[in-house]
């Protein structure tokens, strides 16, 4: 019978080696841990960054007037509306107003000092207030057109969400079709479905009085 000598340190086996995969899978996940570490602390910085400036940024809007639909599009006025319900739409396309007078409020939605009245201020506090405690606020009224979206209603309720960096906010939504729009090609109208009407009902009396009338047995 064969002998089997153990063997011992002294007999020149050589040492085993960790294994390439297991290598491998180490610096991988070591280089993933690195990379989400370094992504939430770029994250972390830049929200840090936007908190901070946020104050002037919204110093800067406030010093410009808001822009006035029928001003910077005077064709919107022969728009068709369509309405398409409620929607949640990002406050970054909200770039205006369509309720008048122009340049009654800056770009931040807010009156400029002289017009801020006390009614005003009341309900700039509670919408601030409601905002603050999370409160889910109405829908405000909008009307897009171009691509973009212009308050009827609710301009404090844009204003608190640009003050605490909100970035969607529901709203009642009207597009505003153009003549020339091909979304605007067969949108019914009163005008229009009552001259139909009128039409429909001439050529029916032109049919009777054409037609000849059966003659009598």
């Amino acid at each position: 019978m064969a002998q089997f000598t153990p063997l011992n340190e002294d007999s020149g086996m050589p040492e085993l080696e960790p294994d390439d995969h297991d290598l491998t899978v180490a610096r991988v996940a070591g280089a993933i841990e690195d990379g989400v570490k370094a992504a939430v602390e770029a994250t972390t910085r830049r929200w840090d960054e936007r908190t901070l400036s946020r104050p002037r940024f919204l110093r800067r809007l406030a010093r410009a007037p808001l822009p006035y639909l029928y001003e910077v599009h005077p064709d919107a006025r022969r728009a068709i509306p369509r309405a398409l319900g409620v929607q949640t739409i990002a406050v970054e396309d909200i770039v205006g107003t369509a309720v008048g007078p122009p340049k009654a409020r800056g770009m931040d939605f807010i009156p400029p000092r002289p017009l801020r009245t006390p009614n005003w201020r009341d309900r700039w506090r509670r919408v601030r207030e409601a905002t603050d405690r999370l409160v889910i606020l109405p829908p405000i009224d909008v009307q897009r057109y171009a691509g973009e979206y212009w308050v009827l209603d609710g301009h404090n309720r844009v204003a608190a969400a640009l003050y605490v960096g909100q970035r969607a906010i529901d709203a009642n939504v009207v597009d505003l079709a153009s003549l020339d729009d091909p979304r605007a090609i067969g949108q019914p109208t009163l005008t229009n479905a009552l001259e139909e009407h009128d039409e429909i009902q001439a050529a029916l009396s032109r049919r009777r009085v054409s037609e000849p009338q059966d003659e009598p047995e």
